[in-house]
């Protein structure tokens, strides 16, 4: 299976990632990286705005830049619920099964936005990985309203 992972940052990037930054192969989350062209990058960017960040949360400035318009607090109520929810389907019974409910509340604890892609949340070259939705979700916790996301580097990768 491919997804992307995006490069963000709340600083212009000035080192941006390619298909070289991440380790790869056996022992990784990533079978390979490839770059793509920059029809697939708008494509992705568009990706990312409309169908993987919280809807009415971003607004798309530029190619390379975001705006964030709040909404974290009602998103945070809104992915407690659905852990709990998870949670309380948890029982003697399955909490054992190996794609059972236990396994249904670590996908969305590691994974609220439910997408493939990965995030690399730094603005240089310097990580070896990308991080799962939740961890995305902390960074822009830190955000205030109005500020500037930038987009670097975008990736395919396969898994």
């Amino acid at each position: 299976m491919h997804a992307w992972i995006f490069q963000l940052s709340d600083t212009p990037i000035k080192e941006v990632i390619n298909e070289d930054t991440l380790y790869q192969g056996e022992g990784t989350d990533y079978d390979y990286c490839a770059a793509i062209s920059s029809e697939e990058r708008k494509e992705a960017i568009k990706t990312l705005v409309k169908g993987i960040l919280p809807s009415d949360m971003f607004g798309q400035i530029d190619h390379e830049t975001l705006e964030y318009f709040g909404g974290m607090d009602e998103w945070k109520q809104q992915w407690a619920h659905r852990i709990q929810r998870k949670a309380s389907q948890i029982s003697s019974k399955n909490v054992m099964e190996f794609v059972g409910a236990t396994y249904k509340l670590e996908q969305i604890i590691q994974n609220p936005l439910d997408t493939d892609s990965h995030f690399y949340l730094c603005g240089d070259s310097c990580q070896s990985f990308a991080e799962k939705s939740a961890e995305l979700m902390r960074w822009i916790d830190t955000l205030e309203e109005g500020s500037k996301i930038y987009i670097g580097g975008i990736i395919d990768f396969h898994f």
